[in-house]
């Protein structure tokens, strides 16, 4: 039933004194509110669906994490657990040499094939270059 139809049925009984009718329009608005309310609930949870799925899309995992295509830019890399547990694309950060990565949500560290295990035991250091190790 259209919202005009619902209003000219309200007119109208308005016009009659009978109680039953008015309860009748009443039970009606009651409920067509409760529906416009429910569409909103469905238009937004759809939204928020068709963006996870866009997401979700342009998303691949390349061991140890995932990049984000959008076109010809590959953007990331981002932490591979807060994407499988929480949908959540969380940008890793540079770790404390070449091919580590850490990320600040879950705390997850990941090292990748660039990855070089510093030799602690070297007894010259070189600050100017913190990838070089």
């Amino acid at each position: 039933m259209a919202i005009d139809d619902i209003k000219a049925a309200w007119e109208l009984l308005k016009k009659t004194t009978s109680i039953e009718s008015q309860e009748i329009i009443m039970t009606l608005r009651e409920d067509h509110l409760s529906l416009r309310e429910e569409i909103l609930q469905l238009k937004e949870e759809n939204s928020k669906l068709r963006s996870e799925t866009e997401n979700a899309e342009n998303l691949f995992y390349e061991d140890p994490y995932y990049w984000k295509i959008e076109g010809d830019v590959k953007d990331g890399p981002f932490c591979q657990l807060c994407n499988d547990k929480q949908k959540k694309q969380i940008r890793l950060q540079t770790g404390y040499t070449k091919g580590n990565w850490k990320c600040h949500n879950c705390k997850s560290e990941y090292f990748d094939k660039d990855y070089i295990e510093p030799d602690f035991n070297s007894t010259t250091v070189d600050y100017s270059n913190p990838f070089k190790y």
